[in-house]
Protein backbone atom coordinates (compact mmCIF):
# COMPACT_ATOMS: atom_id res chain seq x y z
CA UNK A 1 0.00 0.00 0.00
CA UNK A 2 1.66 3.04 -0.79
CA UNK A 3 1.92 6.31 1.22
CA UNK A 4 -1.26 8.09 -0.24
CA UNK A 5 -3.47 5.48 -0.14
CA UNK A 6 -2.46 5.22 3.85
CA UNK A 7 -3.13 9.00 4.48
CA UNK A 8 -6.37 8.71 2.50
CA UNK A 9 -7.20 5.86 4.67
CA UNK A 10 -6.67 7.32 7.88
CA UNK A 11 -8.29 10.33 6.62
CA UNK A 12 -11.46 8.04 6.03
CA UNK A 13 -11.23 6.90 9.12
CA UNK A 14 -11.62 9.51 11.13
CA UNK A 15 -15.12 10.71 9.77
CA UNK A 16 -16.52 7.06 11.42
CA UNK A 17 -14.53 7.59 14.88
CA UNK A 18 -16.34 10.61 15.25
CA UNK A 19 -20.32 11.36 16.27
CA UNK A 20 -22.59 11.45 13.29
CA UNK A 21 -24.66 14.47 12.50
CA UNK A 22 -26.79 12.05 9.99
CA UNK A 23 -29.51 10.68 12.14
CA UNK A 24 -28.26 10.84 15.92
CA UNK A 25 -30.66 12.89 18.01
CA UNK A 26 -27.72 14.04 20.21
CA UNK A 27 -25.64 15.14 16.78
CA UNK A 28 -29.04 17.26 15.63
CA UNK A 29 -29.58 18.76 18.75
CA UNK A 30 -26.00 19.85 19.16
CA UNK A 31 -25.59 20.11 15.43
CA UNK A 32 -22.37 19.04 16.00
CA UNK A 33 -19.76 18.88 12.99
CA UNK A 34 -17.23 16.77 12.77
CA UNK A 35 -13.71 18.31 11.59
CA UNK A 36 -14.57 22.11 12.25
CA UNK A 37 -16.87 22.65 9.35
CA UNK A 38 -19.36 21.06 6.74
CA UNK A 39 -17.37 21.40 3.93
CA UNK A 40 -14.36 19.35 5.54
CA UNK A 41 -16.91 16.83 6.29
CA UNK A 42 -17.93 16.63 2.82
CA UNK A 43 -14.39 16.12 1.68
CA UNK A 44 -13.56 13.53 3.99
CA UNK A 45 -16.96 11.47 3.01
CA UNK A 46 -16.15 11.98 -0.93
CA UNK A 47 -12.42 11.35 -0.49
CA UNK A 48 -11.94 8.71 -3.53
CA UNK A 49 -10.39 6.38 -0.97
CA UNK A 50 -13.58 5.43 0.09
CA UNK A 51 -14.39 3.49 -3.26
CA UNK A 52 -11.40 1.28 -2.17
CA UNK A 53 -13.90 -0.46 0.15
CA UNK A 54 -17.55 0.57 -0.47
CA UNK A 55 -17.43 -0.71 -3.58
CA UNK A 56 -20.51 1.73 -4.46
CA UNK A 57 -20.33 1.04 -8.36
CA UNK A 58 -20.85 -2.78 -7.13
CA UNK A 59 -23.26 -2.58 -4.66
CA UNK A 60 -25.56 -0.42 -7.07
CA UNK A 61 -24.92 -2.93 -9.89
CA UNK A 62 -26.33 -5.77 -7.41
CA UNK A 63 -29.30 -3.96 -6.48
CA UNK A 64 -30.76 -4.74 -9.58
CA UNK A 65 -32.64 -0.64 -9.86
CA UNK A 66 -34.74 -0.48 -12.60
CA UNK A 67 -35.26 2.73 -14.19
CA UNK A 68 -38.21 4.65 -12.89
CA UNK A 69 -37.64 3.14 -8.93
CA UNK A 70 -38.29 5.23 -6.48
CA UNK A 71 -35.10 5.20 -3.44
CA UNK A 72 -34.67 6.82 -0.07
CA UNK A 73 -31.48 7.47 1.02
CA UNK A 74 -31.60 7.53 4.75
CA UNK A 75 -28.55 9.86 6.09
CA UNK A 76 -27.58 10.48 2.63
CA UNK A 77 -24.76 12.69 3.80
CA UNK A 78 -23.13 14.47 0.94
CA UNK A 79 -25.12 12.28 -1.80
CA UNK A 80 -22.49 9.59 -2.67
CA UNK A 81 -25.03 7.08 -3.34
CA UNK A 82 -27.77 9.11 -3.84
CA UNK A 83 -25.83 10.39 -7.29
CA UNK A 84 -25.22 6.88 -8.06
CA UNK A 85 -28.63 5.99 -7.71
CA UNK A 86 -29.90 8.90 -9.39
CA UNK A 87 -28.11 7.91 -12.44
CA UNK A 88 -29.77 4.27 -12.53
CA UNK A 89 -33.50 5.34 -11.76
CA UNK A 90 -33.32 7.71 -14.54
CA UNK A 91 -35.48 10.49 -15.19
CA UNK A 92 -38.53 8.67 -14.75
CA UNK A 93 -37.51 7.57 -10.86
CA UNK A 94 -36.99 9.80 -8.06
CA UNK A 95 -33.85 9.50 -5.55
CA UNK A 96 -34.90 10.80 -2.09
CA UNK A 97 -32.09 12.36 -0.21
CA UNK A 98 -32.55 12.38 3.60
CA UNK A 99 -30.68 14.05 6.37
CA UNK A 100 -31.23 15.70 9.19
CA UNK A 101 -28.16 18.02 8.22
CA UNK A 102 -28.71 20.85 6.64
CA UNK A 103 -25.45 21.61 5.55
CA UNK A 104 -25.36 18.35 3.79
CA UNK A 105 -29.14 19.06 2.15
CA UNK A 106 -27.59 22.16 0.61
CA UNK A 107 -24.34 20.90 -0.42
CA UNK A 108 -26.21 17.86 -2.38
CA UNK A 109 -28.91 20.33 -4.12
CA UNK A 110 -25.81 21.98 -5.49
CA UNK A 111 -24.15 18.99 -6.98
CA UNK A 112 -27.42 17.95 -8.27
CA UNK A 113 -27.34 21.38 -10.24
CA UNK A 114 -23.94 20.76 -11.24
CA UNK A 115 -24.47 17.29 -12.76
CA UNK A 116 -28.19 18.15 -13.88
CA UNK A 117 -29.60 14.91 -11.71
CA UNK A 118 -33.09 16.69 -11.68
CA UNK A 119 -34.47 13.40 -10.61
CA UNK A 120 -32.76 13.84 -6.93
CA UNK A 121 -35.26 15.40 -4.23
CA UNK A 122 -34.06 16.62 -0.66
CA UNK A 123 -35.73 15.98 2.34
CA UNK A 124 -34.23 17.95 5.74
CA UNK A 125 -35.80 15.17 8.05
CA UNK A 126 -35.92 15.06 12.15
CA UNK A 127 -34.13 12.15 13.68
CA UNK A 128 -37.11 10.15 14.10
CA UNK A 129 -39.25 11.05 11.48
CA UNK A 130 -37.76 10.70 7.74
CA UNK A 131 -40.50 12.77 5.84
CA UNK A 132 -41.92 10.54 3.46
CA UNK A 133 -45.57 9.60 2.29
CA UNK A 134 -46.54 6.35 2.83
CA UNK A 135 -45.72 3.88 -0.37
CA UNK A 136 -43.65 6.76 -1.51
CA UNK A 137 -40.32 4.21 -2.44
CA UNK A 138 -39.73 0.52 -3.90
CA UNK A 139 -36.15 0.85 -1.71
CA UNK A 140 -34.94 2.01 1.61
CA UNK A 141 -31.43 2.29 1.29
CA UNK A 142 -29.28 3.06 4.87
CA UNK A 143 -25.47 3.02 4.55
CA UNK A 144 -23.28 3.33 7.44
CA UNK A 145 -26.03 5.00 9.27
CA UNK A 146 -28.08 1.75 10.50
CA UNK A 147 -26.05 2.14 14.06
CA UNK A 148 -26.38 6.06 14.77
CA UNK A 149 -30.32 6.06 14.87
CA UNK A 150 -31.68 5.83 18.33
CA UNK A 151 -34.90 4.66 18.49
CA UNK A 152 -34.32 1.90 15.83
CA UNK A 153 -37.65 -0.15 15.80
CA UNK A 154 -39.84 2.54 15.95
CA UNK A 155 -38.52 4.22 13.35
CA UNK A 156 -37.91 0.94 10.71
CA UNK A 157 -41.65 0.62 11.82
CA UNK A 158 -42.08 3.88 10.20
CA UNK A 159 -40.06 2.90 6.93
CA UNK A 160 -41.93 0.28 6.65
CA UNK A 161 -45.01 2.06 5.63
CA UNK A 162 -43.28 4.16 2.91
CA UNK A 163 -42.07 1.08 0.79
CA UNK A 164 -44.59 0.25 -1.88
CA UNK A 165 -45.95 -3.60 -2.27
CA UNK A 166 -42.32 -5.05 -3.10
CA UNK A 167 -40.51 -2.62 -1.72
CA UNK A 168 -37.18 -3.70 -0.49
CA UNK A 169 -35.21 -1.91 2.96
CA UNK A 170 -31.22 -2.46 2.14
CA UNK A 171 -28.70 -2.04 5.32
CA UNK A 172 -25.06 -1.75 5.18
CA UNK A 173 -22.86 -1.51 8.53
CA UNK A 174 -19.72 -2.20 10.04
CA UNK A 175 -18.96 -5.52 11.36
CA UNK A 176 -18.85 -5.70 14.80
CA UNK A 177 -14.74 -6.38 14.56
CA UNK A 178 -11.57 -4.45 14.04
CA UNK A 179 -11.45 -2.69 10.68
CA UNK A 180 -9.08 -0.21 9.38
CA UNK A 181 -12.18 1.87 9.00
CA UNK A 182 -15.36 1.99 10.89
CA UNK A 183 -16.73 3.69 14.21
CA UNK A 184 -15.35 2.28 17.47
CA UNK A 185 -16.39 -1.21 18.16
CA UNK A 186 -18.64 -0.10 20.72
CA UNK A 187 -21.23 1.50 18.84
CA UNK A 188 -21.12 -0.98 16.02
CA UNK A 189 -24.04 -3.72 15.84
CA UNK A 190 -23.70 -7.21 15.27
CA UNK A 191 -25.44 -8.46 12.14
CA UNK A 192 -27.37 -10.95 14.67
CA UNK A 193 -28.73 -7.90 16.05
CA UNK A 194 -29.83 -5.64 13.03
CA UNK A 195 -31.91 -8.89 12.03
CA UNK A 196 -33.44 -9.57 15.60
CA UNK A 197 -34.41 -5.29 15.44
CA UNK A 198 -35.48 -5.80 12.20
CA UNK A 199 -37.97 -8.85 13.20
CA UNK A 200 -39.90 -7.01 15.75
CA UNK A 201 -40.01 -3.83 13.34
CA UNK A 202 -42.00 -6.30 11.38
CA UNK A 203 -39.04 -7.49 8.30
CA UNK A 204 -37.78 -10.80 7.19
CA UNK A 205 -34.30 -11.13 5.83
CA UNK A 206 -34.60 -11.78 2.14
CA UNK A 207 -30.90 -11.74 1.05
CA UNK A 208 -27.43 -11.04 1.20
CA UNK A 209 -24.07 -9.93 -0.31
CA UNK A 210 -20.78 -10.86 1.33
CA UNK A 211 -18.11 -8.81 -1.11
CA UNK A 212 -17.36 -5.90 1.04
CA UNK A 213 -14.70 -6.18 3.50
CA UNK A 214 -15.89 -4.48 6.29
CA UNK A 215 -19.24 -4.85 6.12
CA UNK A 216 -22.43 -6.90 5.59
CA UNK A 217 -24.97 -6.31 3.30
CA UNK A 218 -28.49 -6.84 4.10
CA UNK A 219 -31.75 -6.86 2.29
CA UNK A 220 -35.24 -7.00 4.00
CA UNK A 221 -38.83 -7.30 3.18
CA UNK A 222 -41.95 -6.45 5.11
CA UNK A 223 -42.92 -9.69 6.82
CA UNK A 224 -46.79 -10.67 5.62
Amino acid sequence: MGLDIKKTLSLVVLIFFLPSPLLSGEGHKHRHIPFGSIENYIRVMEDPGRAEWQKPDRVVDVLSIKPGYRIADIGAGSGYFTRRFARVVGQDGVVYAVDIEKGMIEFIEKTKREENLTNIRTILASPDDPGLEPGAVDMVFICDTYHHIESRIPYMKRLRRVLRDGGRLVIVDFKPEPTPVGPPLRIRISRKKVIDELKKAGYVLEGEFYFLPYQYFLIFVPSR
